[in-house]
């Protein structure tokens, strides 16, 4: 198939042929190539989104990843007050079937918010409010105590 130009009808049969093999050639590299950009880390889909558009994308409300991110059934990061999601980490939780395996290790000052907060309530549990603490002689007016 060197000379286009001047191809015969009879010539057709192997023309067709060494267009079939060139073609199985590329379609084999292409493969190769998209194997080999499948498995590395696909940096377009690396994307910030917060809330509202990871909503959109995984197609559940607001208050639904509210939940789910208090339950740490999905990934996600926060600064502050304000929920951060990456695109392709949505994409591998919705793979996953909804689940998510990351375990959640508290921070050390979380620990310590945590652990004062609980001491506080045991404190309180022990100790009656002030507006519940009543003197001995003090009666109610039916006669109780």
């Amino acid at each position: 198939m060197e000379d286009n130009k001047s191809l015969s009808f009879d010539q057709l049969p192997s023309a067709v042929g060494e267009l079939l093999t060139k073609v199985n050639t590329m379609m084999t590299r292409l493969d190769d190539i998209g194997q080999r950009i499948g498995n590395a880390p696909n940096e377009d889909n690396h994307v910030l989104m917060d809330i509202r558009e990871a909503s959109a994308f995984v197609r559940k409300k607001v208050s639904s990843l509210y939940a789910y991110t208090s339950e740490r059934r999905i990934p996600f990061y926060k600064r502050g007050n304000t929920l951060y999601f990456f695109k392709d980490q949505l994409i591998k939780w919705i793979e996953s079937g909804g689940s998510w395996d990351k375990p959640y290790e508290p921070t050390q000052e979380e620990q310590a918010d945590f652990e004062a907060h609980l001491a506080m309530l045991q404190k309180i549990k022990k100790n009656k409010p002030a507006s519940m603490k009543r003197d001995k002689d003090e009666r109610l007016p039916n006669g109780e105590e």
